[in-house]
């Protein structure tokens, strides 16, 4: 029995016809429905971009797939890096997920009925083969590119942490052992000076005493902030330490708290205090205001915290997404929360930050 060889372009012909044409064609749709969808990806040319290449490299998975019967969840390793490339960008763009499962969504519609037609199926289980292989190559990239999102903000967010403790470090190096080494000098030269020059005596142990009296104060405001969420008094409590111990005697403000802070898990309360006390210092340092104001109101789905403050302001648009600013949004991002900076110069800040909770159905 005699067999011919096998023809090699065989396994590379496409299921689908002209595959190019089909992807443009399913390019073209997807595009049209997230602009009518108002998709926040659409906002970002980077982002959008990517689209069509994932759109490109999901369709080949699924002609693939049929043609050979392999899974598209065995994705090829460059398939793999450019879905892991896409959580990191969407992460330093503040794009949330959800806009991504959005457009896997839109995704699967518009493929679907282009791949039935192209594929025409002759019964079921193959209408039902070409479903599950579109549904595989779209969530394959979708759980891909959250995992790497999430792993992305929680490595930003362990190196703020570490940045935290090695401030307190410096605060605690700099202006403390600084404050403890001009004392225990004042004390040398009170002793030296004793004996012979009174007044000069005394002026180093009027320097002893600021200098310890300074020294106390930056610990009390160390210690409040390592003290922060603990105790009964929660973030309130810890918001009200903060304020009463940081704004400069300059500025006015106040704190006002609707609603139960006590129903806010420990995670979000510390996450919310570590946003709104970030705000609060960009405030102080770089505002210039004579007024601050901050609330926090907690509903049974939502909490939001506002800080305003009536100082110098500064073009949003031109702002960069750095230092406090990017630690903020990579918090509000983790609490599947939304950042809203509304300010002009000249015109003070706002800084809103919403937060889904338990039952919020998001």
């Amino acid at each position: 029995m005699t067999g011919h060889a096998p023809d090699p372009d065989v396994d590379r012909r496409s299921a689908v016809g002209d595959l190019t044409a089909v992807t443009d064609e399913i390019t073209s749709v997807f595009r049209e429905t997230l602009h009518r969808q108002s998709s926040e990806l659409m906002r970002h040319p980077e982002a959008a971009a990517t689209l069509d290449q994932q759109v490109r490299s999901v369709v080949a998975d699924v002609d693939a797939a049929i043609r050979t019967g392999q899974s598209p969840l065995e994705t090829r390793d460059e398939t793999r890096l450019f879905s892991i490339s896409i959580g990191i960008d969407r992460a330093q763009r503040g794009i949330h997920p959800s806009e991504s499962l959005r457009a896997a969504v839109a995704l699967f519609d518009v493929t679907l009925p282009i791949l039935v037609r192209e594929l025409a199926p002759t019964d079921p289980d193959q209408a039902i083969r070409i479903s599950r292989a579109l549904h595989e190559a779209v969530m394959s990239r979708v759980a891909l590119a959250s995992l790497s999102y999430v792993s992305f903000l929680l490595d930003k967010l362990h190196a703020s942490r570490q940045e935290e403790r090695r401030r307190i470090a410096r605060e605690l190096h700099d202006r403390v052992l600084h404050s403890m080494g001009l004392a225990l000098q004042s004390v040398e030269l009170y002793r030296h000076y004793s004996p012979t020059d009174p007044a000069r005596a005394t002026a180093k142990l009027d320097l002893l005493t600021s200098s310890l009296q300074e020294a106390v104060t930056t610990v009390q405001h160390i210690t409040a902030e390592l003290r922060r969420l603990t105790g009964n008094g929660g973030i309130e409590y810890a918001l009200r330490t903060y304020l009463e111990t940081n704004v400069p005697p300059s500025v006015r403000w106040n704190l006002s708290v609707t609603g139960d802070a006590r129903q806010l898990a420990p995670n979000i309360a510390e996450e919310l205090y570590l946003i709104t006390r970030e705000a609060v210092r960009n405030a102080i340092r770089h505002a210039a205001p004579s007024h601050l104001t901050v609330s926090l109101t907690i509903e049974e789905t939502s909490a939001l915290a506002v800080v305003t403050d009536d100082g110098k302001g500064f073009n949003v648009h031109e702002q960069k997404n750095t230092g406090g600013l990017a630690s903020m949004r990579e918090r509000v991002l983790l609490l599947r929360g939304q950042l809203e900076l509304i300010s002009a110069p000249g015109q003070g800040t706002r800084v809103q930050v919403h937060v889904p909770l338990a039952g919020s159905g998001l």
